[in-house]
């Protein structure tokens, strides 16, 4: 009889078991990370005291973003970062999100579009020319890439230094760095992120940079064919920092 008992605990510790180790691979499947995409349309020209229409199409995943957490539109005059002004986005369909700006005097401007979706931020910029600087030549943009391993950006107390090696090789791990700095001291205890694509290609890689108590901030990653690409720091704290730079990288094979 105790033979018998033994046995079927036996049994039903095993059924048990497989259960436990189904749910536990039913509970390890992980969801897919994708980039956060914005399609940020301004369009090249318009003129003074004219009604233009700002739109941000956000997607991820291939699919339109109708909830994102924060969508507005950053304006400045060249030159002008500092008294830039900040404007909520409204959600028409599709993942757009659109403003309606009049610009009252002429001359070269930028709009940046500042998205918060799926615990990601992204914040394309792209120039407008207002009046009649259209037909005179325009600025080429504020922070134009340069041949320079040393790439450095500025919003009023904030410097940020994108560097690479000089010699990047395909299939070869590849450091790189961004050194931040805020009123002149290391920024500390950021959220920076690298994104990265190559020339023409839509996927876009994400990785985590780990920081130190220098204010530099360090990532891996291995570029998987030669060819040209870009390389997007993004930088934010819990201070309301939203910043990124942009630097173009040839990699030999």
């Amino acid at each position: 009889m105790k033979k018998i008992i033994i046995l079927l605990a036996a049994v039903f510790l095993l059924a048990a078991c497989g259960q436990n180790e189904t749910k536990q691979e039913n509970s390890g499947e992980s969801t897919e990370v994708h980039p956060l995409e914005v399609n940020l349309k301004v369009p090249d020209h318009a003129n003074i005291h004219e009604k233009v229409s700002l739109t941000a199409e956000v997607s991820y995943g291939g699919e339109a973003v109708e909830d994102a957490d924060e969508v507005k539109f950053e304006i400045w005059k060249e030159g002008e970062k500092e008294e830039s002004k900040m404007i909520e986005a409204k959600h028409e369909k599709d993942g757009q999100y659109t403003i309606e700006h009049t610009f009252d005097e002429n001359g070269v401007f930028f709009v940046q579009s500042h998205v918060t979706a799926k615990n990601q931020h992204n914040m394309p910029k792209k120039q407008i020319v207002i009046g009649e600087l259209h037909k005179g030549g325009a600025s080429t943009g504020e922070n134009e890439e340069t041949a320079n391993h040393t790439h450095e950006h500025s919003q009023g107390s904030v410097d940020i230094q994108l560097e690479l090696p000089t010699n990047v090789k395909a299939n070869a791990e590849t450091l790189i760095q961004t050194k931040i700095q805020a009123e002149n001291a290391p920024l500390l205890n950021a959220n920076v992120r690298y994104e990265i694509w190559k020339d023409g290609s839509d996927k876009h890689d994400w990785v985590d940079a780990a920081g130190d108590e220098k204010g530099t901030y360090e990532a891996k990653y291995t570029f998987s064919s030669s060819g040209t690409y870009q390389i997007q720091v993004h930088v934010n704290n819990d201070e309301g920092l939203h910043e990124h730079v942009t630097k173009k990288v040839t990699v030999q094979k």
